[in-house]
């Protein structure tokens, strides 16, 4: 039967719905659009549809192919108990192009997304399981964006392909896997790294005045107890789940930290050399998991703008007394400031790390 290639845009879509399902249901192999690229189509429980899309694209049996799903609900079909880095992540980029990689309920992990493109999501509710969706191409080529092409170059395999005009992105999405406590960028799409591993991770906010001398000192040290105790280097930091950052209630935008706090976390093996300042502002709170005030003014401050944010808000020493600025002082005092801070934080860190 030669490939079927059905313009979305000129076909009756529910129509087109149903014929898609219809054929995937029947072991025929279909192309469907998506935000990223066109995906290879398959019902995972027909096994001989699935061999034959393995030997379309050269890829061998032990290497899985991406659950693709119709709701956001349908992750727990996957991954029963999803970590709080993957919520956060489906919650923030799904229906996107993002696959997300975990433990599963079959053993090992199972590899999902859901797709950003409607009527796709509709061809999977309505064949009535969720798909595996891979790439147009041979193993280790570029995928293929462009429908035409695809139909001219595998029609022998292909039962339907639905052209909906060039790939919106272009590229692959953005795979990350979260196992034994380490969130691991696979491959990154349009989402970098970054974007997924500050989404993902709880945010611990120091608050101070001008934001160089006590927040600063204090974001650094966090980030150096949070490794120690994790057991990690501090660039992974970020990576288990942990970002700490800081800012101030009277800043002057982009100013360094001072020097005595540049000095005296040098102390410690600390470079605070690349550190700007940079004032608190709504977003930031609101997206914080603590908010750590170094003085009580600062919480005043915090609370008067947002008391909203209150259950997240607490003073950094647990006996709640302000640590002292100690701008225009000399170098010990900054010392002193620096063990206090070090010492408050050792003492907060179990709460933080074991925050659920």
């Amino acid at each position: 039967m030669p490939c079927d290639l059905r313009s979305l845009r000129a076909a009756d879509r529910r129509q087109l719905v149903a014929d898609a399902a219809s054929r995937l249901r029947a072991g025929e192999l279909c192309v469907l659009p998506t935000e990223t690229v066109y995906g290879l189509a398959v019902l995972p429980s027909h096994h001989e549809a699935v061999a034959r899309a393995r030997a379309l694209k050269g890829r061998p049996d032990e290497q899985p192919f991406t659950w693709h799903v119709a709701r956001r609900d349908d992750l727990s079909r996957f991954v029963p108990r999803p970590s709080k880095a993957i919520t956060r992540l489906v919650q923030r980029y799904w229906p996107g192009p993002l696959t997300v990689v975990a433990p599963s309920a079959a053993g090992g992990t199972a590899g999902v997304r859901l797709p950003a493109h409607e009527f796709t999501r509709e061809v999977i509710a309505a064949a009535g399981e969720p798909l595996w969706l891979s790439s147009v191409n041979r193993t280790g080529e570029p995928p293929l964006v462009d429908a035409a092409a695809i139909a001219e170059r595998f029609a022998a395999h292909l039962g339907l392909v639905v052209d909906d005009g060039p790939s919106p992105l272009g590229v692959a999405s953005t795979i990350v896997r979260h196992t034994g406590g380490k969130l691991e960028v696979l491959r990154e799409g349009i989402l970098t790294a970054a974007d997924v591993l500050h989404t993902a991770a709880d945010v611990i906010l120091f608050v101070c005045t001008g934001n160089t001398c006590r927040s600063p000192l204090a974001e650094a040290i966090g980030r150096d107890i949070a490794a120690r105790t994790l057991g990690v280097p501090r660039s992974d930091v970020l990576a288990h789940g942990f970002h700490f950052t800081s800012a101030g209630t009277g800043t002057l935008p982009d100013e360094p930290a001072s020097a005595e706090s540049v000095l005296v976390a040098a102390e410690l093996e600390l470079d605070l050399g690349s550190h700007r300042s940079r004032s608190v502002d709504p977003e930031m709170l609101e997206r914080a998991t603590w908010i750590v005030c170094l003085a009580q003014n600062h919480r005043r401050a915090i609370l008067a703008e947002m008391p909203e944010v209150a259950p997240k808000v607490v003073m950094l020493r647990p006996d709640e007394r302000d640590v002292a600025d100690p701008y225009g002082c000399d170098a010990k005092t900054y010392r002193r400031v620096r063990d206090e801070i070090r010492s408050a934080i050792g003492a907060r860190m179990p709460g933080w790390l074991g925050k659920s």
